[in-house]
């Protein structure tokens, strides 16, 4: 069964004269939906019988209904601390950003290498210079904009080696993506070693 929690999220929003209360429900909004993706993204997780065991893969389609970050999501929720996290996607909304420095600060992911496009600076300009603030200031996280249309990452949690490759990108989206979640030491290094060249 799947649910399509992409509704518009301001739809109930009146404005009115106090710009600042209708952008708190609006924030407070895409945090709803965001924690309901996470929790599609659970659900087609349990159906599957968990996250992949070593040299195991897990094959998916979503339909709309949880996003790429919704994985990584999962991924801490169960392992509660992640080694190493080498990321590159297309565009990333500012709840995933926030996400990931939290966990940076908290000393929960220990390094965060990043690739973002620079369609994200064109495409996202608010979210991009929050990003780039954010991130200049963690020193546990190196980055790259460049021109790079992958959508992959590969989280190293103690023994398990993580890689998701997907159409998805790291933002809410109404559109139907397929993934691939492998446990493969081989994966993770390939996706490290050509993410290195660029950082």
């Amino acid at each position: 069964m799947a649910f399509d929690f992409f509704g518009d999220e301001t739809k109930s929003i009146k404005n009115d004269s106090n710009g600042r209360a209708s952008i708190r429900k609006t924030a407070f909004g895409k945090k709803v939906n965001l924690n309901k993706r996470n929790e599609e993204f659970k659900q087609i997780l349990d159906e599957a019988g968990g996250l992949p065991k070593t040299n195991e893969i897990l094959s998916f389609k979503s339909s709309g209904t949880s996003d790429t970050g919704s994985i990584f999501h999962a991924m801490m929720d169960i392992h509660g601390s992640c080694d190493t996290l080498y990321l590159s996607t297309w565009i990333i909304g500012r709840q995933h950003i926030e996400y990931l420095a939290e966990k940076v600060k908290e000393g929960n992911i220990k390094q965060l290498n990043f690739i973002i496009s620079i369609r994200q600076k064109e495409l996202k300009k608010a979210d991009y210079a929050y990003m780039i603030e954010t991130f200049m200031e963690l020193p546990s996280v190196r980055y790259r904009v460049c021109n790079s249309h992958a959508k992959t990452f590969s989280a190293k949690f103690g023994d398990n080696y993580y890689t998701c490759i997907g159409s998805g990108n790291w933002t809410k989206n109404p559109r139907i993506e397929h993934y691939m979640i492998l446990n493969d030491k081989e994966a993770y290094l390939h996706n490290q070693e050509w993410m290195e060249e660029l950082l």
